[in-house]
Order: C-alpha cells, then structure tokens, then sequence
C-alpha cells in the first residue's frame, strides 16, 4: 500500500549556536531570530543539532528540530501563506514535543 503525507505548513528558523549537552540531556541553542530555546530530550533523541540546522514549529504546534540539507530538501519558502506564527507565540523554553 502506498501513503502520501499531507501538506505542512511550518515556521522555520535556523540555528546559529548549539551548546554543548546539558547534565539533563537538554541543549541550549541560539536562533537566527535572536531567541534561544532549550531542546528536550525526545528531540536530541536521534540527532544532535549543529549551526545551521533548524528549529521548526508546525501549524499544530508540534517543535523538532531538522537538519540543514533535510529540511531544504522537503520545505520551499511560501510567501503570504495560510500559516503565520509570531515569533512571541513560540515558547521560550523547552517544548514538550
């Protein structure tokens, strides 16, 4: 059986710094929009995010983070779309996603 995903619509930003691992399994990272946010552990899970890899929202307000080259690959700019997400309804700490 075959399966096609549904169109996502998402917020991206790119992340300029990644510290180190935190003693709880956490990591502070800094954003090209000036936030910094806090990745759990659920989202260092499978990858350690590096400078230039994203912080991605989704409409439904799921976080993850994705690499550089996976995330350009499948998300194209859109402009004036459905989905628009102030940089102040993101939350400022770790997500539980």
């Amino acid at each position: 059986m075959e399966y096609v995903a549904n169109p996502v619509h998402v917020a991206a930003q790119v992340i300029v710094g990644a510290g180190p691992l935190n003693p709880d399994g956490t990591m502070d990272l800094a954003l090209d929009s000036g936030r910094s946010v806090t990745a759990d552990q659920g989202q260092l899970a499978r990858y350690h995010p590096k400078e230039g890899d994203y912080w991605v929202t989704q409409e439904d307000g799921y976080v993850y983070i994705n690499p550089k080259a996976v995330f350009e690959r499948k998300y194209s700019p859109v402009v004036g779309g459905p989905f628009v997400l102030a940089a102040s309804a993101e939350p400022n700490t770790r997500s539980s996603h």
